[in-house]
């Protein structure tokens, strides 16, 4: 009978070691696991963006301006056709609360103003901020870790939005919360869409981007 009660408590013993190591992994993860962040109010960058619903066929380069605070968004693109067409310069302002885009041909001067919510694009403001219950999907270095100053510390996140229907996947710097890639994904309407980002600087470098010229006529939807 003690053989017993020695075995028992021996066994008791085993299982309370096994969940208190389970618990300790738990709690490792759970502490690895960063806390969600919002990007600043308003920055600007250099970005390739590779949209196929706006008619692109490659990714192009462009100069990127965001501002959470007044819901707009701006850009410069630069557009390379290949070897028939010749380079152009887009000046893309869309403006959220007025639901209204505007494509400023830099080159002719023509200006196309065109509803925000058109279909096949992205519809909606899209914040780059990581939503309070995205998906973590782990830290990495962008660089080596193996050299002083070599690295980039960054987390990736997942989220799918209800509302609007379509996934996103996120990366961001683990200090500042800057972004580096922004991609969504809806097969049935606007297909993908692919941001990176590079040289942030926080702040809006060009105030007058957001203004759009007078002349500006409607375009088709």
């Amino acid at each position: 009978k003690k053989s017993s009660v020695r075995k028992c408590a021996a066994g008791r013993t085993a299982i309370m070691i096994r969940c208190l190591s389970l618990l300790a992994v738990l709690v490792v993860v759970a502490a690895q696991r960063p806390e969600v962040c919002n990007s600043p109010d308003s920055w600007s960058a250099n970005m390739v963006i590779f949209d196929p619903m706006e008619g692109h066929e490659f990714a192009m380069e462009a100069k990127y301006y965001y501002d959470k605070t007044g819901l707009r968004k701006a850009r410069i693109e630069s557009i390379d056709p290949g070897r028939n067409s010749s380079h152009r310069f887009v000046h893309v302002i869309e403006l959220f609360e007025e639901h209204v885009r505007y494509d400023i041909d830099l080159g002719t001067h023509e200006c196309v103003r065109t509803p925000l919510n058109r279909p096949g694009v992205l519809q909606g403001f899209h914040p780059h901020d990581v939503p309070a219950d995205a998906s973590f999907r782990g830290l990495f270095y962008i660089g080596s870790d193996a050299v002083s100053d070599g690295h980039v510390e960054a987390t990736a996140w997942d989220y799918y939005y209800a509302d609007r229907g379509y996934f996103w996947h996120g990366t961001f710097t683990t200090h500042g919360c800057i972004p580096l890639r922004s991609d969504h994904f809806n097969h049935t309407t606007f297909g993908a869409r692919f941001e990176e980002f590079f040289d942030v600087v926080p702040g809006i470098t060009d105030p007058d981007v957001f203004v759009p010229p007078s002349n500006c006529r409607p375009g088709k939807v």
